[in-house]
């Protein structure tokens, strides 16, 4: 096995929007590879403006430093100096975004531990609140990339916030051209060792609910069904006592890297006490929802909602088997 085929084997584990799993190593030589993105794999009517695809870049470029520190490898990313995120999609099929440069060795790291650790949970989570000594842990790690994050434990906040986003799902569907998008990455049956997309277990969602979803969506915004829904999605979430925000900032492309990067630190710090947490990105894609997060929150720059806490171990969703090409 190269060494680029080793440090992917681990990079590939990193968190990307719905499952979708777009970017690519392509090695140059025993030091250098280019780092691609292939765009029909991102969710431009739903991600508006790829920001949130292009912060998992940065979160995409962690993971591979981390990987790489597992294999006695020191390596830099560098990512492209200059790029649009509103008009990436249109520069092709395939688009660079960085380089890696592997610059020395180093001892090997034991960190794929929590790479294989951190992992979302849809799971309901155990009725207890996370530990404060932890929350403190979180705030200080995203303090350090240049963030906030603003944990809450009131169940007055809790609550009220879980259910919006419960009604975030139920009226994103009804958004044609965001729903036909996401479609294709919905996936029913057993759920394999590789592949991509969101997979039924993983999204804690039985069959019928995800059929019915796409097949009848405007029945859920029904006066009679939609109480039905909402409440249908609010049992995944019993338990919950802990929300979190992470503001900062996340529009330009240098600061989309950097905010991936910092999720990765937070989800990696939380794998070491043992917590999990679900994003919860309804709201934030919807300008309506988003809206109401910033004016319930006074905040005007949170980039994710997330719920927060301890729970069973959650089944893995699947990544691909490889993410290497050779042209």
């Amino acid at each position: 096995m190269t060494i680029w085929e080793s440090i992917a084997s681990l990079a590939r584990l990193a968190p990307t929007p719905h499952n979708t799993q777009p970017f690519r190593i392509l090695p140059r030589d025993e030091r250098t590879a280019d780092l691609f993105a292939l765009t029909d794999r991102f969710l431009p009517r739903e991600d508006h403006g790829n920001s949130y695809v292009l912060a998992a870049f940065g979160t995409f470029a962690a993971s591979l430093e981390h990987a790489a520190r597992r294999f006695g490898q020191m390596l830099t990313v560098t990512p492209l100096p200059d790029l649009v995120p509103s008009t990436i999609t249109m520069r092709g099929s395939r688009v660079i975004l960085g380089t890696a440069t592997i610059t020395g060795t180093c001892a090997p790291e034991a960190n794929e531990r929590l790479l294989n650790l951190r992992r979302t949970s849809r799971l309901p989570y155990h009725d207890r609140a996370v530990d404060g000594e932890a929350i403190n842990a979180l705030i200080e790690v995203a303090a350090r990339g240049g963030h906030r994050l603003i944990a809450y434990d009131d169940p007055n906040v809790v609550k009220p916030l879980l259910r919006l986003n419960a009604e975030a799902v139920v009226d994103n569907l009804q958004l044609d051209e965001e729903r036909e998008e996401i479609r294709r990455w919905y996936r029913l049956g057993a759920t394999p060792e590789n592949g991509d997309g969101l997979w039924q277990r993983p999204m804690n969602q039985p069959a019928w609910e995800i059929s019915a979803a796409f097949a009848i969506p405007h029945v859920f915004s029904w006066p009679v069904f939609r109480p039905f829904a909402v409440r249908r999605y609010l049992r995944t979430q019993r338990g919950t006592q802990d929300v979190g925000l992470l503001c900062g900032a996340f529009e330009r492309w240098p600061d989309l890297c950097n905010a991936g990067r910092v999720l990765l630190d937070v989800w990696l710090e939380m794998a070491r006490h043992d917590i999990y947490m679900q994003p919860m990105g309804s709201m934030l894609t919807n300008p309506v929802y988003a809206a109401e997060i910033a004016r319930r929150f006074a905040v005007d720059d949170c980039w994710l909602v997330f719920r927060f806490g301890y729970s069973d171990v959650p089944p893995r969703a699947p990544r691909l088997e490889s993410i290497l090409i050779d042209e």
